[in-house]
């Protein structure tokens, strides 16, 4: 508007001036001005400014839960696990999705064993198709009984040292054969004794009183009968009696330099006799006693059908779904502690056989079920118990129990920690046993006395040591 309104006086003033008279010219030349002002109107162009967001990529690190280096690229293995199928599905195949993740390019064929797992292995082994890895029991001897063949990886020999580190001492160190390991401990059991109230409250005893020893049991179980006309639910470990023998009667089984068998000592006979006199008294299920599927015992008492059962915690599952209404008569014992002063392992282990096409691979999955991770988001499942320290660092095991199951769960760390093996190396485990089990059957069925049965027994697996 300004610049309109300057230009029109301009324009008034050029008209005005050209309708005036002339004017007399100066005598001087008049003062013009050097420049004129210019009035120059300028566009100025917008520039916008376009952020554009890069989202860079980390490149990620190192897999902590890939500790086994060199893993054979397109691998096939399988697994064999115990009793574990249906209650443990979803866990087995997260951890073999999470352990093929970690390990890309490698496949898991995953088949759960159950009462027949033992005989099962052994005539994979046989047949050449056993499992590239498995889930053997440590506490019943399977992984002596099969590294002493030479079919097993020793774990000694392949493991990188920062993962047997990993593991309590003295469970990676179980079973021993030669010298060396040929087992990750996995998951372990407190073992408890389980008591069903509806029974053993007709005893007038608490539970609080159960034996303390081993050797007291035979008055519990003559109280039982007497009482309530029930029998003792007791099982021999049957595929590893000299086990048996040396924690619960404080038997040496063999000599200090391991060259002879000792175990028809009075202390095992002492033993053995225990047992006898039981079975002469009518005090303890005969079907219980001595059978290789602990499942017997089990079922017996989840039946209602005795006073007491030797298990662990984790098993009460077992109870609670197939006898609810016993659950909550349930209550637990700390497990007599034997002669030998010592508290045996109740382990659970991963082997891996030796002639195993991808050696790495097999080891990798060993050690990734038997992991701390692993190990924890399974304790968190079921009433087991980590062979892992680093495991116990999780709040988890601190919190208050809720479920009977739970109760020993603050305690658990403490218990496993000093569990010992102070069994030493029995040369052809498999092969002693079955002559140490028929010298036990004997005695307890046919009438054969103890010290006879023994020595008979001795003489017979010393002859396999020439």
């Amino acid at each position: 508007m300004r610049t309109k309104l300057f230009s029109l006086m301009i324009l008034a003033s050029m008209i005005l001036a050209a309708c005036a008279p002339a004017a007399v010219q100066p005598t001087a030349a008049p003062v013009l001005p050097t420049s004129a002002p210019v009035v120059q109107t300028v566009v100025v162009q917008q520039t916008q400014i376009v952020k554009e967001q890069v989202v860079v990529t980390p490149t990620p690190g190192p897999n902590p839960e890939a500790v086994i280096p060199g893993v054979e690229p397109n691998a096939e293995i399988s697994l064999w696990t115990f009793y574990l199928s249906p209650w443990f599905d979803d866990y087995i195949k997260s951890t073999i999705t999470r352990f093929e993740q970690t390990y890309p390019g490698v496949k898991v064929n995953w088949e759960d064993h159950q009462a027949t797992f033992l005989q099962d292995y052994r005539n994979a082994m046989a047949a050449g198709t056993a499992p590239d890895v498995a889930n053997l029991s440590d506490t019943e001897g399977w992984v002596r009984e099969f590294a002493a063949k030479g079919l097993l990886l020793s774990m000694t020999d392949n493991l990188p040292k920062e993962v047997i580190d990993s593991y309590y001492p003295g469970l990676f160190n179980l079973q021993l054969v030669g010298g060396k390991s040929y087992q990750v401990p996995w998951y372990q059991a407190v073992a408890i004794e389980l008591i069903n109230k509806q029974v053993y409250d007709k005893t007038e005893l608490k539970v609080s009183d159960f034996p303390k020893n081993y050797d007291e049991l035979p008055a519990l179980c003559a109280t039982i009968k007497q009482k309530t006309g029930t029998l003792c639910d007791i099982r021999l470990t049957v595929t590893d009696l000299l086990r048996d023998m040396a924690y619960q009667g404080g038997v040496k089984v063999m000599s200090d330099d391991g060259k002879s068998f000792t175990f028809d000592s009075p202390e095992a006979v002492t033993w053995l006799q225990m047992y006898v006199d039981m079975v002469k008294k009518g005090l303890v299920d005969r079907t219980a006693l001595v059978t290789t599927d602990d499942r017997v015992g089990l079922e017996l008492f989840t039946s209602g059908h005795a006073a007491f059962y030797q298990t662990g915690p984790q098993l009460i599952r077992d109870v609670r779904a197939n006898n609810p209404g016993l659950y909550g008569y349930l209550d637990i014992a700390m497990l007599p502690v034997g002669k030998s002063g010592a508290t045996a392992p109740t382990s659970m282990a991963m082997s891996v056989k030796a002639d195993t096409k991808f050696p790495k691979a097999s080891l990798a999955l060993a050690v990734f079920f038997t992991n701390a991770q692993s190990q924890l988001e399974f304790s968190k499942l079921a009433t087991i118990f980590p062979s892992t320290p680093a495991s116990y660092a999780d709040p988890f095991f601190a919190s208050t129990p809720v479920a009977i199951e739970e109760m020993v769960r603050p305690m658990a760390k403490d218990l496993i920690s000093v569990q010992a093996d102070i069994m030493p190396e029995i040369p052809q485990p498999a092969d002693v046993n079955e002559i140490v089990l028929q010298a036990v059957q004997s005695a307890l069925f046919n009438n054969v006395p103890a010290q006879q049965a023994l020595t008979d027994a001795v003489q017979k697996a010393n002859a396999l040591l020439q």
